[in-house]
């Protein structure tokens, strides 16, 4: 058993396919199939139900990527470590964000670090939701900013920001005229634009049960699907203050739902981890913009 055969088995599971995987691996899709083959002679197992149209994993098989993610993290964590006793500074730092926060605090922090560290690359990932998870689960982000819907046992965190939601509709729906609150039975037939992405993203919040929906990735496709008056749904404050101030959008109450709630962000990285100076600086970085800022 090896490692790249490990990597074979992640990358066709997550990319869905031998010739996704094969570009990820920067590999040909016969190397990719050889080295599952040669893992599933190896084990004495079918990772893969060939019978189906798609890669879908044997319940054997299954069991076997669980394994294989704790131990390619594992590996990474080792590299991580190794790569910083060697050179003192990272080769690379991650830093994952939710799509919702305001850019511009996190780009003046990261170009900061970027001054006082030129030869360390960093990475800038914008993601929907918790979806900053995934990226540090798999090693690519060390450094999150995060919605803090429930504890994450795992996490070392520290407040960053509140951001204000909005429930809104487009102003020219006839609810807004008919209805002071419009009740759950009315509103489950007008679609709720709700954002979705990787899987640990998958869990929404304040979604309208047995309701219509329209399912987008990005806050920039749901806030454009409101405005067309084409459904509903919760967008950060800052993203429509002009849409509210011309009356584009307006804000709409749904029985039993908040119309407006305020969310905590922070910025977080596992306590578990060794932290390089790069990593260190920019979580003092982020520190002191939050105290400046409240």
């Amino acid at each position: 058993m090896t490692l790249d055969q490990l990597k074979s088995l992640q990358a066709i599971v997550e990319g869905g396919s031998l010739r996704v995987a094969a570009k990820n691996l920067h590999r040909t899709q016969p190397t990719i199939s050889v080295a599952i083959k040669n893992l599933e002679k190896e084990l004495g197992l079918e990772l893969f139900d060939r019978a189906q149209y798609r890669n879908k994993l044997t319940p054997q098989g299954e069991a076997l990527y669980k394994k294989a993610k704790l131990v390619l993290g594992q590996v990474q964590s080792f590299e991580n470590l190794a790569k910083q006793l060697t050179t003192g500074e990272e080769l690379e730092v991650g830093i994952a964000f939710t799509s919702a926060i305001p850019v511009a605090p996190i780009l003046t922090t990261i170009r900061q670090c970027k001054i006082e560290f030129p030869r360390t690359r960093l990475e800038i990932y914008s993601e929907n939701g918790t979806g900053p998870l995934d990226l540090l689960e798999n090693g690519q982000a060390s450094l999150l900013i995060i919605p803090w819907i429930k504890n994450f046992e795992t996490l070392e965190s520290l407040h960053f920001m509140n951001l204000r939601f909005v429930s809104v509709i487009s102003a020219q729906s006839p609810l807004l005229k008919e209805y002071q609150v419009v009740p759950k039975a009315v509103m489950r037939n007008h679609p709720q634009v709700i954002i979705s992405g990787r899987k640990s993203s998958n869990k929404t919040y304040g979604v309208l049960e047995g309701g219509d929906q329209w399912r987008v990735n990005d806050f920039q496709t749901k806030k454009e699907l409101i405005v067309q008056g084409m459904g509903w749904g919760s967008l950060p404050e800052h993203l429509i203050k002009e849409e509210l101030e011309q009356g584009i959008l307006a804000p709409l109450a749904v029985e039993g739902s908040i119309a407006t709630s305020e969310v905590e962000f922070r910025i977080a990285r596992l306590e578990s981890e060794p932290v390089g100076p790069v990593a260190q600086r920019l979580w003092q970085l982020f520190q002191e913009r939050a105290s400046t800022t409240g």
